[in-house]
């Protein structure tokens, strides 16, 4: 008896730092973190992690029935021993791109070997024309076909082979060219992610595999890769893929500058659309969706409504404000939208 007494009062000298821990910080503790903790520090008291963690339970009487009278009684001290939450997200915040880059040229869904060679010729051509300083990559730059949810073609993956060597080549050019560039992740960056996280609840080590930045890695890189959920805040300009904040449909561009409330600039749908509108004290809002620069028949939907297009963006003053000139590719030339 005086042996689990002994456990006890170690285990509450411990339960009472983490306390005090957790009210300074503002966060938790779980009694499984403090228990494991308990046994890596006394391995000649404690025989395992469950062993110190029944010590915990008893030491803070949740092992039974509790007066649920005294439940709210110093919430700060109960809440320091209750896990912290998960969260999934690394970096919620909109990435905001500094302000010495006030015209860069925007392009998206390449698709890596799904590109279509003349429109993407065409993009580079302009952004180079009228002097964009860099350039941002708003999602799919990369398909990851092999993780695909329609019906595979085995020519097609075939034809997948030297994907990652496409994506650095042409990250290199666009370097090259602009000397900057911002990589957003969209839906089809993140195939990769996903089955790397499928694979890793089996196989732990999979977690270990390089990341995105890794894999598209080249000597001299400066490319800045920006997460699928991030935002990206150009001025008082708002640039999402599109999956991130839905509002698709026919009026895709409406759509989402009802989502966003504000002004925002999108793709991922694969088509041309602008809106704009004013609220109620007269300020206007415009959406852009800017279309793509990827083939316009895959063989999972050869008839549709695509349009290849890209955009130039540039700050007009010092509060943000900016301008949005969007192009269309028609034929082998691009014309304004």
């Amino acid at each position: 008896m005086g042996a689990h007494n002994g456990k006890i009062d170690i285990a509450r000298k411990y339960i009472e730092k983490y306390i005090q821990l957790g009210i300074k910080h503002n966060r938790g503790y779980s009694k499984k973190y403090i228990a494991t903790v308990l046994s890596q520090d006394h391995p000649d008291i404690f025989i395992d992690v469950e062993d110190a963690r029944h010590s915990v339970r008893r030491a803070t009487n949740s092992a039974g029935y509790q007066d649920h009278t005294k439940a709210g009684e110093d919430l700060a001290r109960r809440m320091s021993l209750i896990g912290q939450p998960y969260d999934e997200l690394k970096n919620p915040q909109p990435f905001i791109i500094p302000k010495q880059y006030k015209k860069p040229l925007i392009i998206a869904d390449t698709h890596s070997a799904f590109y279509d060679r003349l429109a993407t010729e065409l993009a580079i051509e302009y952004g180079l024309k009228t002097n964009c300083d860099s350039v941002i990559i708003n999602g799919d730059f990369m398909d990851f076909y092999g993780e695909s949810k329609f019906d595979k073609s085995a020519l097609t993956l075939d034809g997948f082979k030297d994907e990652q060597e496409w994506g650095i080549d042409m990250l290199r050019l666009l370097q090259d060219c602009f000397g900057k560039v911002f990589l957003k992740k969209g839906n089809h960056d993140i195939r990769r992610e996903n089955l790397h996280q499928r694979l890793a609840a089996k196989y732990p080590s999979i977690r270990e595999m390089s990341d995105y930045e890794d894999y598209l890695f080249f000597d001299g890189s400066t490319v800045e890769v920006i997460e699928d959920y991030q935002k990206i805040k150009f001025g008082k300009l708002n640039i999402v893929h599109g999956h991130e904040i839905g509002g698709g449909g026919i009026h895709v561009a409406y759509n989402r500058l009802n989502k966003a409330m504000d002004n925002i600039l999108s793709a991922h749908s694969h088509v041309i659309k602008q809106e704009s509108r004013s609220d109620i004290n007269g300020n206007m809002f415009g959406s852009w969706v800017i279309g793509c620069l990827c083939n316009l028949h895959p063989r999972f939907h050869p008839s549709n409504d695509w349009s290849q297009g890209f955009a130039r963006a540039e700050i007009v003053n010092s509060e943000g404000e900016f301008e949005v000139h969007a192009r269309r590719v028609v034929g082998k030339v691009s014309k304004p939208v």
